[in-house]
């Protein structure tokens, strides 16, 4: 299937309101990738629109209907269209033969599953998943469970952003599905952080396996361990000094001897700031902690005076220089 039939098919299944939370991933990653997808995806909607006028029960007769066109294309003059033009070209044609593919879909293509979707914004939301398993979703993230969870014999659940599970121990497997990997425990608490480019698994009690979307690599992760499952297919596994990537859950930094430059990365993270490092002329090691009271501007302050680095407020945020062990 050509790259644009793919995606005119998963427009079609949003405006019929049939498309998948992991379908609705893709279909959103692709519109955001260029404005021409935008611009498609708008015309086409507007095409649906006017098409729902027609009777839901018309059935009409494709074959004369491609002949037709075929005549027109077969006498008519060719004249190449921009692409975007095409593509937009191609959408209304399929809408208004209102029985080609899309009629297909709607009567012939098995019945997705249905999905509770959860999307957070600008604030977390606490979940808790019908087998009692507690998920702290963290801001802008996207989370899915089957409607029907408990009569399947794993406990199948999606997501994007970032989110702390506390898993239920149960004999069905919890599997977690993300862009990258797939997570799967019986019963442990852990942390899950998902984007385009990777996806990063934290364990703070129990064992959990992380298997890579290819299912060619999986590895295990006990209480303290971490890994990540790149783009590329690489997935790789680490014992970090502290669980820094609980932060946004615990409200709490904890450093022991941690390179300043990895300090100042948590910072960004923890505080949603840009802290400028490149003019660092030393990679200090760093022991403290920062709690939730704690201001951004008292952190960098201690920074400071242990390290005797400079502090400059920026338009962007911050930036650190000099440095001395």
């Amino acid at each position: 299937m050509k790259e644009q039939d793919k995606y005119l098919i998963l427009i079609h299944k949003r405006l019929t309101k049939q498309l998948s939370s992991e379908e609705a991933q893709e279909l959103d990653t692709w519109l955001a990738s260029d404005a021409e997808h935008r611009t498609l995806y708008e015309d086409t909607a507007k095409s649906w629109e006017q098409s729902i006028q027609y009777k839901a029960d018309y059935q009409p007769d494709t074959a004369s209907e491609w002949n037709k066109l075929n005549e027109k294309i077969d006498t008519g003059k060719v004249v190449r269209m921009p692409a975007r033009r095409r593509w937009i070209a191609m959408a209304a044609a399929v809408l208004l033969l209102a029985g080609g593919a899309f009629w297909w879909l709607n009567n012939m293509a098995a019945t997705p599953e249905n999905w509770v979707e959860i999307q957070t914004n600008d604030a977390g939301q606490e979940v808790t998943l019908p087998d009692g398993s507690s998920i702290s979703l963290n801001k802008n993230t996207t989370f899915a469970y089957r409607e029907n969870f408990a009569d399947h014999a794993e406990r199948i659940v999606k997501m994007t952003g970032e989110a702390f599970f506390d898993v239920t121990k149960n004999t069905k497997p919890f599997i977690i599905q993300t862009n990258h990997a797939d997570v799967r425990v019986l019963g442990t608490s852990f942390n899950v952080k998902s984007d385009i480019d990777d996806t990063q698994v934290t364990v703070q009690s129990g064992k959990v396996q992380v298997t890579d979307k290819a299912k060619t690599q999986k590895t295990i992760l006990q209480k303290g361990q971490k890994a990540i499952a790149d783009k590329s297919g690489k997935l790789q596994k680490s014992t970090p000094k502290t669980l820094n990537d609980l932060a946004w859950k615990t409200r709490q930094l904890d450093f022991n001897a941690t390179p300043l430059k990895d300090v100042v990365s948590d910072l960004e993270d923890y505080f949603k700031v840009k802290i400028d490092a490149t003019k660092l002329k030393s990679n200090c090691l760093h022991t403290g902690d920062v709690i939730e009271e704690d201001k951004i501007e008292d952190v960098l302050e201690n920074l400071k005076r242990l390290h005797q680095i400079n502090v400059s407020k920026t338009a962007k945020g911050y930036t650190l220089s000099g440095g001395k062990c």
